[in-house]
């Protein structure tokens, strides 16, 4: 299921299967000021069908984040899909991951990630992670 908190236009897709983690990213943003649309999708196929099924372009979110690591269909495969796609390749998008593998961090650059940032362990690291964010959300 999707979960949308709405607090202005714009917009951050983030697909994880993981609820502790997507409740970070949500608490991070808050302490971090940003102020945003927040989208939650519990994998690739889910962030896949909410973006298909928004009608109009300027709806889309502004920045998408993926995990890795997800059932049905996980960040790489999600991540090559929206790049092939082209009402999607604009968008970008930000990896975040527990892997530290560096043939991961590899293939998501060259399928077009635009960062890719490893899952913090500490709450003070995930907000400087989030502030990174900043200049896609508008």
């Amino acid at each position: 299921m999707i979960v949308t908190t709405t607090t202005t236009a714009s917009g951050i897709l983030y697909a994880d299967d993981d609820s502790d983690d997507r409740f970070f990213l949500g608490e991070s943003l808050a302490a971090a000021g940003i102020n945003a649309r927040l989208i939650y999708a519990r994998d690739g196929e889910e962030a896949i069908q909410y973006l298909e099924t928004t009608p109009q372009q300027n709806l889309l979110p502004t920045l998408i984040v993926l995990d890795l690591n997800m059932p049905r269909k996980d960040g790489k495969e999600t991540l090559g899909y929206l790049k092939s796609n082209p009402r999607f390749s604009n968008i970008p998008v930000i990896i975040l991951s527990t892997s530290e593998n560096k043939s991961d961090k590899d293939d998501c650059a060259n399928l077009g990630a635009l960062s890719y940032f490893k899952k913090p362990s500490r709450y003070d690291e995930y907000i400087n992670i989030i502030k990174s964010f900043q200049p896609y959300i508008y």
